[in-house]
């Protein structure tokens, strides 16, 4: 008895697992879902407003070499920020939202 009981459960649990899973796939943003956020010390200190990394502000050649490169790789993306006439070359970080969205700085 007691082993056709676990064993109901666990099944239960797998079948509720698998839908939980089916769902979340659904959350999943797609590349074109982004938000842009400009960097520019110079401007009205919108970066401190944002509150902004510092890290993000003056980004190390590494970040923005890493940015590029998956700029490269997603063309969605790419054929995104061109439409809202983003200079690809200013991009210097991508980060991704707890939504899944995506958060694109540019300088």
């Amino acid at each position: 008895m007691k082993k056709a009981f676990a064993l109901a459960i666990l099944m239960s649990t797998a079948t509720l697992g698998g839908a939980y899973a089916r769902d979340m796939g659904s959350t999943v943003r797609s590349a074109t879902d982004f938000s842009i956020v400009y960097t520019d010390p110079e401007i009205d200190n919108s970066a401190k407003r944002l509150d902004i990394p510092d890290s993000i502000v003056h980004p190390t050649p590494a970040m923005i070499r890493h940015a590029q490169a998956e700029l490269s790789r997603d063309s969605a993306l790419r054929a995104g920020l061109l439409q809202k006439n983003v200079e690809l070359n200013n991009v210097v970080a991508i980060d991704t939202a707890a939504d899944g969205s995506r958060i694109v700085y540019v300088r």
